[in-house]
Formats: structure tokens, C-alpha cells, sequence
């Protein structure tokens, strides 16, 4: 399927992705919304609120340029680790606290080729969407199946070990930091 480029507003950041094997998928939850817009970044979201996500397993991306540039936060206790740029606050990605599980939803709206990712299928937390929605085929449980297959195949290959958010030993590349005022 190819590849393509995760790249931060000013630049200075840069990810290569994999694309075979993600997943789109637009989410509507208040975490989502409230930590593009604490960035100042709203002008991503879609006309009812939503986030353009791509999921992929962490091995499938890797840092070309500036991750010395990049820091995390949680937007609550239970919520996942959130990745932004420091250059210019530009929001990257999610993974969990840990690399142990496998997960990395990357900002879609910041990916050189959208035009190359899979159709939006999926669409998760409807209920928190501003407007009415379009109709998807599928929903939060064909997400979490596909996470858990992706998932699954990254722990048996080993390939969750090759986490770019992460260290050899498995601690977060860099500090986690409170958002931005």
C-alpha cells in the first residue's frame, strides 16, 4: 500500500507511516475535541466535531525529523497519552500510557496523501457529535477488533517493541507536560 508522511504544521516534525493494515475512523469524544482545541488546532475538526484519525500499529510509523520536539499529556487519568509538537502545538498522536500494548492513532488531518488511507467506515462516540452525522457501516466494536487483531499480530512479531513514542526500555521518549495555555 505504500506510505506516507506525518509532517507538524511549521515542519519540524516528521513521521514516516505505513500504510497497510490501519484503520480510519472519525472521533467524536470530548477528549478528542478538547485537546485539538486547547492547541488552538479546532480548524481540524469536521463540520460536527470530530477528529480524523488513523490508527495504525506504532511499528508502522517512525520519526524522520524532531522527535526531540515532541511531549505528551493526558487529558484525564483513564485517557490515553496525547503527543503534540512544542515547535508549533501541533496535535500528533495517541498511544496508551505504555508500549506494551500496541496503539497509535495518528492525526489524519497532518498526513501528506489522505487520498491513500482507507475510507471513513468508522465512526466512535456519535453521541458527543456537534451536528447530525453521516451513516457508517460500523462502530466502536469493529474499532476495537481491529485494534485487538492489530495488536495481537504486533505482540507475536515483536514489532511493538519498535514503538517511536518509546525508548528501548520502554518509557515515553520525552516528558509529559501540561498543555499550552
Amino acid at each position: 500500500m505504500g506510505t506516507t508522511t506525518w509532517t507538524c504544521k511549521c515542519g519540524q516534525v516528521a513521521l514516516t507511516v505505513a500504510l497497510e493494515g490501519g484503520t480510519r475512523v472519525v472521533c467524536y469524544c470530548n477528549s478528542c475535541r478538547g485537546f485539538v482545541t486547547r492547541l488552538g488546532k479546532s480548524d481540524i475538526l469536521d463540520e460536527c466535531g470530530g477528529c480524523d484519525l488513523y490508527q495504525v500499529a506504532p511499528e508502522a510509523a517512525q520519526f524522520v525529523k524532531g522527535a526531540d520536539k515532541v511531549v505528551w499529556t493526558k487529558m484525564s487519568d483513564k485517557g490515553p497519552a496525547r503527543w503534540f509538537t512544542t515547535c508549533c502545538h501541533t496535535p500528533l498522536a495517541n498511544t496508551l500510557p505504555t508500549r506494551a500494548i500496541p496503539f497509535l492513532t495518528l492525526q489524519a488531518a497532518y498526513l501528506s496523501d489522505k487520498e491513500a488511507l482507507p475510507p471513513i467506515e468508522i465512526r466512535v462516540f456519535r453521541e458527543f457529535a456537534k451536528a447530525r452525522l453521516p451513516n457508517t457501516k460500523y462502530g466502536q466494536r469493529r474499532l476495537l477488533r481491529e485494534f485487538a487483531v492489530r495488536s495481537l499480530k504486533s505482540r507475536l512479531s515483536g514489532g511493538w517493541r519498535r514503538n517511536p513514542f518509546f525508548n528501548d526500555v520502554g518509557k515515553p521518549i520525552t516528558a509529559n507536560v501540561a498543555l499550552p495555555d
